[in-house]
């Protein structure tokens, strides 16, 4: 893998992928920084429970098609207009569905005005999801130059949005239209790249048959999505609901504010392993119908990898996290860098769990990832009901961290299909040291 004409291709990618990243790091961690630092614990906490909520239903739009829609435009590259029109109708139907979902959630959960306008003004922004099936294109065609330069010219301009706010004083609602402003500059965005490509959207197809096709093989990780997205939005949520009750509902949001910070430090500081797992999975796929023997060895070096870039961030980060916060967003969110501490030993699950992705895709385990993920997910809102009245904002990153242990690792021995990649996960940060070059 490492030697081959193949990775070359395959490193070229991951280095735009990385500059893309890079760039969105600076934009989004300096961006939230002024956000939050203007809103202060207690509106940042409002804002970030709102899309946390919405957050909850969005594997409703991402249909579980992204590696499953990159794999089919590899292998069957003639029918790309019938792979991307299809899919954009999925997305856009799955997007209907979540803006209905959250509206009545928005009653069921009994939310305020400004709460609930937000919320729905979040959700409204999915709908323009559809355009975002272009960069399952890219991605096929190993062009992460124009995927990486459709994203940082959307992130740059929708952050510029956000710092004009701020300087205008403006009022907490209006940091919500920000997420619609966001998404209409990288849908039309994509469509300028992808039309530059010689390609046209009028001529995507939506077919029932691929509509179907792709449907019976996403809907088990659509479950998947929404119990993983469970997992990493739940408790956005359970920190208000739970402790507004507990010390009052100001309190709770200002405690929802902490743990943003720290999440949103966690989440800019944990995009290695996305880069990496997306630029490997084609030649992953490729491995598992060449030769057995190779699939197996370009998994296992892929979790030695990603165990060396957990040890890599988590361990420095780990001891510097109250100082980092505290320079970054100031005093008043002190108690966001022991939370980024929790976080950074999160880091092992959730790099290991992008590492495992591959597996299941190239194994068509999406049943298994079904039952993985709402198993996850329920353990996780279990302990988050025990541990969020004992330890506040701390408890909700120990359920998830126990809640992703089970789903990740424990899981896989109860299942024979899974035991095998268990062993390799294992092996692979056992043995970390031995990462080394293949063809």
């Amino acid at each position: 893998m490492f030697r081959s004409e193949g990775f070359r291709k395959y490193l070229h990618n991951t280095s735009w992928l990385f500059v893309d990243r890079v760039v969105r790091l600076g934009a989004v961690f300096l961006t939230g920084i002024y956000v939050g630092r203007y809103l202060k614990p207690t509106l940042f906490g409002q804002l970030n429970y709102a899309s946390g909520f919405v957050g909850l239903f969005f594997a409703l739009t991402t249909m579980g098609l992204d590696e499953i829609v990159v794999r089919d435009l590899v292998k069957h590259p003639q029918k790309r207009d019938e792979i991307l029109g299809s899919s954009a109708l999925l997305k856009l139907l799955g997007a209907v569905v979540l803006v209905t979902a959250v509206f009545v959630g928005t009653f069921v959960n009994h939310m305020d005005h400004t709460t609930t306008l937000m919320v729905m003004i979040i959700a409204a922004a999915e709908l323009l999801k559809p355009a975002m099936v272009v960069e399952y294109y890219f991605l096929a065609q190993q062009k992460a130059a124009r995927y990486a330069q459709v994203n940082m010219y959307q992130t740059v301009a929708a952050c510029g949005f956000r710092i004009m706010l701020v300087l205008m004083k403006a009022p907490l609602v209006w940091f919500a239209w920000s997420y619609i402003v966001e998404m209409a500059i990288y849908g039309a965005i994509s469509v300028v790249y992808y039309e530059r490509e010689g390609l046209f959207i009028r001529a995507w197809r939506s077919t029932m048959p691929m509509v179907k096709e792709l449907l019976q093989q996403s809907w088990p990780l659509i479950v998947f999505g929404v119990g993983l997205y469970v997992q990493a939005k739940i408790d956005q949520v359970m920190i208000y609901d739970v402790l507004k009750h507990i010390v009052g509902e100001k309190q709770a949001y200002a405690e929802s504010g902490q743990y943003a910070a720290a999440l949103k430090m966690i989440e800019a500081l944990g995009f290695l392993p996305v880069i990496v797992q997306k630029a490997l999975a084609p030649a992953i796929t490729r491995a598992k119908l060449e030769d057995a023997a190779k699939y197996e060895d370009r998994l296992l070096n892929q979790y030695r990898l990603f165990f060396i870039l957990f040890l890599v961030t988590a361990i420095p980060l780990y001891f510097l996290a109250e100082w980092v916060i505290v320079l970054f967003f100031g005093a008043e969110y002190a108690k966001a860098g022991y939370l980024l501490s929790l976080f950074a030993i999160r880091l092992l699950f959730t790099n290991m769990g992008v590492a495992k992705s591959s597996f299941i895709t190239n194994e068509s385990l999406f049943r298994y990832a079904l039952i993985t993920s709402v198993v996850g997910a329920a353990l996780n809102i279990g302990m988050n009901y025990v541990l969020i009245p004992r330890y506040g904002s701390g408890g909700a990153i120990l359920a998830t961290i126990g809640s992703f242990f089970v789903s990740i690792f424990l899981l896989d021995l109860f299942f024979k299909e899974t035991r095998k990649n268990f062993g390799w996960m294992m092996k692979g940060m056992a043995t970390f040291w031995k990462i080394h070059l293949v063809r």
